[in-house]
């Protein structure tokens, strides 16, 4: 089974994730072979990080606890919040498979509702990943996540056309 994970970052925790950052990517290693996508979630001048993404194959639902509560940022107090969602790919690759076009920015679009049709069709001809999301339990509406290069914010507010959506400037993370 696939997973999303978003962890937000409480506010001013550069220090502590700085501190952290080793035993965070010793952590993630551990699941290198399963992780398809991760990346830290970014201010808008992207200087500051504000959250944490990864989607991540787990061999079932009971993994998820281990890896959202074990993992070194969450047990160090840097997040204010984890989302746990089920993942469901639409593209068919990982962000490994991905080559950004141009230096233009990532960001992750979280949709706490399902797209549109027309909206699924232009977000998985342009996403460096995309899919539907749903509760762990599998009882609340289905949502969807994408990671897009646009030019600016501005850009992917266009694309969703008003649409309902939390919008985030990303990077692809990993140890640098």
């Amino acid at each position: 089974m696939e997973f999303l994970f978003y962890c937000r970052d409480k506010p001013g925790v550069a220090a502590l994730l700085e501190r952290n950052v080793e035993a965070h990517w010793s952590f993630m290693d551990s699941y290198a072979d399963r992780v398809l996508t991760r990346g830290p979630t970014l201010s808008d001048d992207g200087e500051e990080h504000t959250g944490s993404l990864h989607i991540v194959r787990l061999g079932g639902i009971g993994e998820t606890e281990t890896f959202a509560y074990q993992e070194p940022f969450y047990r160090a107090g840097c997040y204010s919040a984890v989302m746990i969602r089920r993942w469901h790919d639409r593209v068919g690759r990982s962000m490994r498979d991905y080559k950004p076009a141009n230096d233009d920015p990532l960001f992750l679009i979280l949709g706490e509702t399902e797209a549109s049709p027309g909206l699924a069709a232009k977000l998985a001809d342009r996403a460096a990943v995309y899919g539907s999301t749903v509760s762990v339990d599998g009882m609340d509406r289905p949502g969807f996540a994408a990671i897009l290069q646009a030019p600016s914010r501005d850009s992917v507010g266009a694309l969703l056309g008003g649409m309902t959506a939390e919008l985030h400037r990303w990077r692809i993370g990993g140890r640098h």
